[in-house]
Formats: structure tokens, C-alpha cells, sequence
């Protein structure tokens, strides 16, 4: 019996060096995955949801400016929650978050860290390696909370010297065994029983806390990692983590189950044996609470720091890309920018330096010119590049009006909808700052004289503002009257040989081409509705007025 028991110390040793062992090797293997997808092979990244992502935009970092938030309206338009995922490669939440806070929450100041943070990545891919692989193994997790507390530590929290005497207890049994076998055996089944029903209750009763802090320790213990690393930021790194070092002990327990690690189901039951999860939320909370300055700046470092590699990843796919400069003065002016989103994009150049509306055929581009500017324009700010050869702008706020609809659910209309879209801007225009407005076919909810007429009541309103708008419109007299107040381009179209042939490139000056009768024809609707559809136009342009009387008779016939 005696002999057996020594060997008890020996088996710990060997599930210690098994547990390194596995761990080695998983790294290994993180980072061949890694490597080979930063050359674009596949590799699986789980996303943040989006309500968890918008949590976060309630904590930013303390002290930090922000000038302009980019509102609900203006993301859905835009499609930037698409464009968010084309550029996210971040590995995880808090560089997923750091992410989605510069594209929402805007400074009105150039991103010289970050463009600084990006070379560095480039020129050493090695080091570049291990910061990714820090972060893969810091991982997702949806509402984790780790900047609410930071934010919002709350009070000092006692019971920590208890929950250390507990957790140490076995370990003491088990190793005073070969001194006292039938004493120490007891003691150990007895600390083991109570701890993990201890820590059951604990679990139970305080859940959302004990989640909530795993995710920040383990932020913490990656910040200490990284703060070993010949990084531009060493040095802050070290003195902001020195009051956190200790949480690396527990960190490398408190991870959130991966299913990648064959090592979650021993982590987690020491995770209960050892009240792990108890210590770390008493811990952290009292040093968070003493050092939160320190904190905050752990949590901005590393989210920069993601970014600019998630970014670096980005960029190594397009062919055309630019740094923008920004003016005091002015408007936005750019050479061949694009659209993010698109496969084949065709690209134009801005020349945004006053009001402007934008006319044209159905498809021809209109509304994808509105959204390439308004785009390029947050991502710019945000992030500090853009989508083309050149760009050069002022800071501003950017408000759009697009992709507006009926809200059933408070009973609204599609021309109140899009009113209050519109009055949004109105209003938002209080704040201090330079405005972009970005409307796509003004007031199209209502009769065409009450739209004409509104329509040309806020382009004049607009223009005596400090703001510059560009809205899109189909209604010829509109983009006329207009013209004494903005600067008028357009679209057009070609129709040849039954088909409707767009180039996609923005013209100065209104549009001469009208292809909704084409688009019939082309579609092969009957001759009499098409032909009625011309005699009628043809009649407007002459009289002015419209009327179904003065058609001929002999040009309508029943099918």
C-alpha cells in the first residue's frame, strides 16, 4: 500500500508533462493553420454576433474623443455590416470589437498609430505570427463584458485569502499522503467534495460574473505574453500589465470551450476543484478597481494592435488601395475609388467640392456612386484608408438616406419613414462639425409635384448650410431647378439591339437618356403598352401636361 502511494507525486508529474506536451503540440499546429491562411488558404473563424458587437460601442476607451458615432440609419444603408466582415480577421473579441468601434466611432484625427502599427506587421512576419497566435488562443466570446468591467469595476470585493486556503488544500493532501496515508486520503476526498459543491453553488448563484471576468484574465494573461515581445509598444505594455501579471497562473484554466484543445474537459474540472473561477472574479475585480487607468490601456493597446494585423490581412487582397489626407477645408475629392462589396467594381473619381445631384436611368449607378463615396468616406476616418488610388477629404459627420421602408410596427408610411430619416439629418446638423448627406432618390414616397416641390425646399434649405449633399434623383424638373443651387451629373445608358448597355461612369451634367420604355421592350412587354408609353412622353416633353385623351385610339388594342 505504502509503496503504491509513493508513486502518487510521480503520476502528477507525468499529467503535468502530458498537459504541456499537448499544449505544445497545439500551438504548433495553430501556427502552421495560421501561416498558411495568411496566404489565403481557408481557416475558420468564429464571428461575433452582431448584438454583442454593438454592446461594446457602449464602452469606449476612457478619455477617448469621440466625434462623430456612425448611426443606424447610415450602417444598414451602407452595408457596413457586410464591409465590417470583409475586413475582420481578427482572431478575437477584443480585436473584433476594437474593429467595430473605429468604423462606428469616429476621431476626427489621422490614424498614425495604426498606419505605424501595420508596417511594423509587415516587416516582421515573425513576430506578426506569434501576436495572431496569442490572440487565436485568447479567442471569441460573445458578450464577454471585459470593457464593461474595466468601465465599471464596482466595489472592493473580500474573500480571496479563503478561497486560496481551500484551493491549496488538496494539493497540500495530496503531496503529505506518503507521510500520513489514512489521514490525508480522508482530508483530500473531504476538501475535493466540498470544493466542487462549493464551487457548484458559487457557479450558480453569481454565472454571469464568473463568465464575464474569465474573458478578462485571459486578456490580461495575453497582454502579459505579448508584453515579452519586441513590439513598438513593449514598453507600455509592461507597465500597464505589471499590477495584472499574476493572472497568467489562471488564464491558462479559464478558457472558453473551443472544441480545438483536447485539454477543455481536465481544464474545466479544475476549474471546480481548485475554485479557479472565484479567485480570478475577486482578483480581477480589486485590481481592476485599483489600477483601471492601467487596464484601459491594456484593452486599447491590444485592440490596436489586432486591428492593424486584421487590416494588413485585408489589404493583401486588393490590388488598389490608398492612405487619404485630410484638409481643413473643402470637399471630398478621389481618383478611381470603388466599391468594397462588389466582385467586379467599376471605379470613378469624386469631385465632391460642392452640393451635388445626380441623375440617370434605373441601374445605371447612382445609387452604388452614393454608397462608394459614403463608404470610403467613414472608412477613411475610421480606419484611415480607403478604397482607391487617391482620396483627400475634411473631417465630418456622414448621414445617409437610402435603403429606408414602411415601419409596420408603428404604422408609419414609406414618406414618413423616409421624412424622418431626412429630418434626422436636419437635426443632427446642431452638432458641431462639417456634414456629408448622402440621400438616394429624395422624397420618392409621394406625388410627383408635393416631391418635386419638398424636394427642391431642402436642396435649397441644405445648400445655405455646412454640410455638403449629393442626392440621386429621376425627376427631371427637380434636377433643373436644382441647378442654381448644386452642381448637377449623371448616368447614362445605351440601348442596342434589344438590350440596355450601362458604363457605369459618372458625366457632368444632367441625364439625356431615359431607358425605363427600353427596359420593357427589352423585357418583351406588348408593342401597345410600350408604344403608349413613348406617344405619352413625347407628348409631355411637347405640352408639358399629361393626357390619355389626345393618345390615338388606334394605338391601344386588347391583347
Amino acid at each position: 500500500m505504502e509503496g503504491n502511494v509513493n508513486w502518487i507525486p510521480l503520476g502528477i508529474l507525468g499529467l503535468i508533462v502530458v498537459i504541456w506536451a499537448t499544449k505544445f503540440l497545439t500551438a504548433i499546429r495553430l501556427k502552421q493553420k495560421l501561416k498558411k491562411s495568411w496566404d489565403g488558404a481557408p481557416f475558420f473563424r468564429k464571428k461575433d454576433t452582431e448584438e454583442s458587437l454593438i454592446d461594446s460601442l457602449a464602452y469606449p476607451a476612457k478619455g477617448k474623443t469621440i466625434d462623430s458615432q456612425v448611426d443606424d440609419q447610415t450602417w444598414h444603408d451602407l452595408a457596413l455590416d457586410a464591409v465590417f466582415d470583409q475586413l475582420n480577421y481578427t482572431q478575437s473579441s477584443l480585436g473584433a470589437e476594437a474593429l467595430y468601434q473605429k468604423m462606428r466611432l469616429l476621431e476626427f484625427q489621422p490614424q498614425d498609430q495604426l498606419h505605424d502599427l501595420e508596417a511594423f506587421f509587415e516587416e516582421h512576419p515573425d513576430l506578426r505570427l506569434k501576436v495572431q497566435v496569442i490572440f487565436n488562443q485568447l479567442g471569441k466570446k460573445n458578450h464577454n463584458m471585459a470593457r464593461s468591467i474595466v468601465a465599471n469595476p464596482g466595489k472592493r470585493y473580500a474573500g480571496l485569502p479563503l478561497y486560496l486556503a481551500l484551493a491549496c488544500l488538496p494539493i497540500i493532501c495530496l503531496f503529505t499522503i506518503p507521510f500520513e496515508p489514512v489521514g490525508a486520503i480522508t482530508l483530500l476526498v473531504i476538501s475535493v467534495v466540498f470544493n466542487i459543491v462549493f464551487s457548484s453553488l458559487r457557479n450558480w448563484s453569481n454565472k454571469i460574473r464568473l463568465d464575464n471576468v474569465s474573458y478578462l484574465v485571459r486578456i490580461f494573461a495575453s497582454a502579459e505574453r505579448l508584453s515579452h515581445l519586441a513590439l513598438p509598444q513593449q514598453e507600455e505594455l509592461k507597465q500597464a500589465v505589471k499590477p495584472f501579471k499574476k493572472t497568467r497562473i489562471l488564464a491558462s484554466v479559464l478558457q472558453s470551450p473551443t472544441g480545438t484543445s483536447e485539454m477543455e474537459i481536465v481544464l474545466l474540472y479544475l476549474n471546480v476543484l481548485f475554485l479557479l473561477p472565484q479567485i480570478a472574479q475577486v482578483y480581477i475585480y480589486n485590481q481592476v478597481k485599483a489600477y483601471q487607468k492601467e487596464a484601459q490601456k491594456l484593452l486599447d493597446l491590444l485592440g490596436e494592435m489586432e486591428v492593424a494585423i486584421s487590416l494588413l490581412r485585408h489589404k493583401r487582397e486588393l490590388e488598389v488601395v490608398c492612405q487619404p489626407v485630410f484638409t481643413e477645408t473643402g470637399g471630398i475629392e478621389g481618383e478611381t475609388l470603388y466599391h468594397p462589396l462588389l466582385s467586379n467594381p467599376i471605379a470613378n473619381d469624386v469631385h465632391f467640392q460642392k452640393n451635388m445631384v445626380i441623375s440617370g436611368d434605373n441601374a445605371s449607378g447612382k445609387s452604388t456612386y452614393l454608397k462608394t463615396v459614403a463608404i470610403n468616406a467613414i472608412l477613411a476616418q475610421g480606419l484611415g484608408f480607403a478604397y482607391g488610388e487617391t482620396l483627400t477629404l475634411p473631417h465630418g459627420h456622414v448621414l445617409t438616406a437610402m435603403d429606408v421602408s414602411d415601419d409596420i410596427e408603428v404604422g408609419d408610411s414609406y414618406f414618413i419613414t423616409e421624412s424622418k430619416a431626412i429630418l434626422r439629418m436636419i437635426q443632427h446638423l446642431k452638432k458641431p462639425g462639417f456634414h456629408y448627406f448622402f440621400i438616394d432618390e429624395l422624397f420618392k414616397g409621394t406625388n410627383t409635384i408635393e416631391r418635386i416641390g419638398s424636394g427642391l425646399g431642402i436642396v435649397r434649405w441644405l445648400a445655405a448650410q455646412n454640410c455638403l449633399y449629393m442626392i440621386s434623383s429621376h425627376d427631371i424638373e427637380l434636377v433643373a431647378a436644382s441647378g442654381e443651387v448644386n452642381d448637377n451629373y449623371h448616368f447614362d445608358s445605351r440601348y442596342v439591339d434589344g438590350k440596355i448597355i450601362f458604363d457605369y461612369q459618372i458625366k457632368p451634367g444632367s441625364a439625356v437618356t431615359k431607358n425605363a420604355v427600353n427596359t420593357l421592350e427589352s423585357l418583351h412587354y406588348p408593342e401597345e403598352i410600350t408604344q403608349t408609353a413613348k406617344d405619352l412622353i413625347d407628348q409631355y416633353e411637347e405640352t408639358g401636361h399629361w393626357s390619355l385623351k389626345e393618345i390615338k385610339k388606334n394605338s391601344i388594342h386588347t391583347v
